[in-house]
């Protein structure tokens, strides 16, 4: 059981930090040399949005469901071995879960906060605005930056406990 959970943990950190690499690597940039109509932008955007950050939004709560599951059999190892190893322990796992709670405030943040607009545009309820839809991308862009950072970070972490 504890294989398949670490399976499926691993799983949804491979898909949100794949996602988050080949948007902001590859995706966003190509998307703005290429396209210059900006309704035509606006909806490559707000569809690939709506769908990348559904399947984020369930691979993170899959992540966290499976995270403490995850983390029992190193903990209990920890407090059997030493102090000292105990304390890295918690100090590396506190450590990640900063780093996970950074995450899980940038994700909603992005999707509410700058993708919504987007969407909202897509939908013919704001007008269309080259700046906005310029300002907004380089933002969500700065902030998946941000998010692959900390994921690395927790992935780099994880593989310490």
């Amino acid at each position: 059981m504890h294989t398949v959970i670490r399976c499926l943990h691993i799983l949804t950190m491979v898909i949100v930090l794949g996602g988050y690499l080949f948007l902001s690597v590859f995706w966003w940039p190509v998307l703005q040399r290429t396209l210059t109509d900006v309704a035509v932008q606006v909806r490559c955007l707000s569809q690939t949005l709506r769908r990348f950050f559904t399947v984020v939004l369930l691979a993170l709560t899959l992540e966290l469901m499976t995270g403490g599951l995850y983390l029992l059999p190193a903990a209990r190892a920890a407090r059997a071995s030493s102090e000292s190893a105990l304390a890295t322990f918690y100090l590396v796992l506190g450590i990640k879960l900063a780093a996970v709670f950074l995450i899980l405030i940038l994700v909603p943040m992005q999707l509410f906060g700058m993708a919504y607009r987007l969407t909202r545009m897509d939908a013919g309820i704001y007008p269309y605005d080259a700046y906005i839809v310029q300002r907004v991308s380089q933002r969500m862009q700065v902030v998946s930056y941000l998010i692959i950072l900390l994921l690395t970070l927790v992935v780099v972490l994880s593989g310490q406990l």
